[in-house]
């Protein structure tokens, strides 16, 4: 079964509802420091203008749960559906390699 996100959000804002917004303990600098990141580095994630990239998603399931897959996947998710809106395949067509010598 292939499963199709509506409208995935990006992964840095699914930590910000998640993780962030719900524990006035919980800050940015807090939780980049457990990371072991730069506070830019992780704010760029929270708001969208970087991706979740393999080194990050380690430290993200260690920190936060979750498989780096997981992460990984999430990411995957709200990109194919970026480029899906962008992409117009309309005049591609499958080859058919049964038909191919």
């Amino acid at each position: 079964m292939n499963f199709q996100q509506h409208n995935p959000p990006h992964p840095g804002e699914l930590i910000q509802r998640t993780y962030i917004d719900p524990f006035n303990e919980m800050t940015v600098n807090g939780i980049s420091d457990k990371l072991g990141v730069a506070r830019s580095t992780f704010s760029r994630l929270l708001n969208g203008q970087s991706s979740v990239s393999p080194e990050i998603a380690v430290r993200l399931s260690t920190v936060l749960g979750g498989s780096p897959e997981s992460w990984l996947s999430l990411q995957g998710s709200f990109n194919l559906h970026k480029a899906r809106q962008i992409v117009d395949a309309s005049g591609l067509e499958r080859i058919d390699f049964s038909q191919v010598e």
